[in-house]
């Protein structure tokens, strides 16, 4: 019998929700991570700025039942509830036509979810008002798509509550709380072979061998075949991968004198978006002033976010400031001193950011955590039903499957 209990292949918050519970019920645990930290898509770079940015998840959603709440709290860090802080440029100074369609869209969906039907948000989608199609790119930002890859049942059965921040960064808070977790980096999972006594996983610095193995790596690695399964996944499994597929969401980040910006700390600036002569939205939304850094991030989702992917960081960085200075006014331009990109659909460790399933596939979620040959199991935000895409929701999926292990091996 191999002298490992559970491979853990992924050091996310999954992957280490996982790892930690396992260690904590006396199994012995290998969590194996291809890059060279931890946290997967949550990462707060300190270096670009001097100050904290996350380049990854931001928003600590839900935080009426997010564990990292009170785990950020306990390791001493600056959490708060993000404020209701936002500013709409244009001829809507108090935001309140714009924020009348996002409702009526959001609510247009749930009402049609709730009637049995997933339909593309695009079905739904009628330009009423110049604030159209600006509450349309608010429904796209969290799911990562275009209105036609949008499925209502998906957006409809998230689970709300309020937001919180941490000042010092999520991707810091994820860090902190993963340094007494045993993690082994720069080793990458080629192959997982299922035998009669557990599995054996192929890596690039070798072969490791363990009772049962627990992936946690995004959607985008599975999608792309990156790891060979044998025997091969079930049909199902196959089919709910390629309907919960991740999508393309960016930010680009720019950093300003504190005086340049006249607006309060976390303020969501959002301005008209005119429609395209194409296909593409092209527009976003920006949190500015970031915990009162002055760092302004500039979001955007779907087709134009791979559209400034593939045009390099300066253009995603110039398109941002632009729309910015647009907002705020010519001088913002010249007090402008420094800026970045993200680009996670080209990172090659996950292809993308998060989960959304296409239109009329939300309901085949739930198979994506189905066990593979009895020995393998899966967990990731992708596989929960109510946070996909959600830090929140990848670190219970990790603590399920580790449950799952645990009643497995006795």
């Amino acid at each position: 019998m191999p002298p490992t209990d559970v491979i853990v292949i992924g050091a996310g918050a999954a992957g280490l929700a996982a790892t930690e519970a396992l260690v904590s019920l006396g199994k012995t645990v290998t969590c194996i991570e291809a890059g060279n930290r931890v946290g997967g898509r949550v990462f707060t770079d300190t270096e670009t700025f001097g100050l904290p940015f996350d380049r990854g998840a931001h928003w600590l959603h839900n935080g009426a039942i997010n564990a990292f709440i009170d785990k950020g709290k306990a390791l001493g860090l600056d959490l708060y509830p993000a404020p209701n802080h936002t500013l709409t440029a244009g001829d809507d100074p108090t935001g309140s036509a714009l924020w009348a369609e996002v409702d009526a869209m959001s609510e247009a969906m749930r009402r049609e979810a709730r009637a049995g039907h997933d339909v593309a948000l695009s079905s739904l989608f009628q330009p009423l008002t110049d604030w159209s199609h600006t509450a349309a790119m608010m429904h796209m930002l969290p799911m990562g798509r275009n209105l036609h890859e949008i499925s209502i049942k998906d957006f409809a059965d998230y689970e709300e509550s309020p937001d919180w921040f941490c000042r010092q960064g999520y991707g810091t808070l994820v860090a902190q709380y993963a340094a007494d977790i045993p993690v082994t980096l720069g080793t990458t999972v080629t192959a997982i072979t299922t035998t009669a006594e557990g599995v054996e996983v192929k890596t690039n610095n070798g072969t490791l061998t363990a009772r049962a193995a627990i992936v946690t790596v995004s959607q985008g690695i599975l999608a792309a075949g990156d790891i060979r399964f044998d025997p091969p996944l079930a049909p199902d499994h196959l089919d709910a991968i390629g309907a919960i597929t991740l999508g393309a969401y960016n930010h680009a980040v720019l950093q300003f004198p504190p005086e340049a910006l006249p607006v309060q700390p976390d303020t969501w600036v959002t301005y008209k978006i005119d429609p395209s002569e194409d296909s593409i939205l092209r527009g976003g939304g920006a949190l500015c002033n970031i915990s009162g850094t002055a760092l302004c991030a500039f979001e955007n989702a779907g087709d134009f976010a791979t559209e400034l992917e593939h045009a390099g960081p300066d253009a995603a960085i110039d398109y941002a400031l632009s729309r910015l200075v647009e907002v705020f006014g010519t001088d913002l331009k010249s007090a402008f001193l420094k800026g970045a990109a993200t680009a996670w659909g080209r990172d090659p460790l996950f292809k993308g950011s998060y989960s959304a399933a296409m239109p009329g596939q939300a309901h085949k979620r739930p198979l994506l955590r189905q066990p593979h040959a009895e020995r393998v199991f899966f967990a990731g935000e992708a596989t929960h039903d109510a946070e996909p895409g959600t830090v929140s929701g990848a670190h219970k999926e990790g603590l399920r499957a580790a449950e799952e292990v645990a009643a497995l091996l006795g």
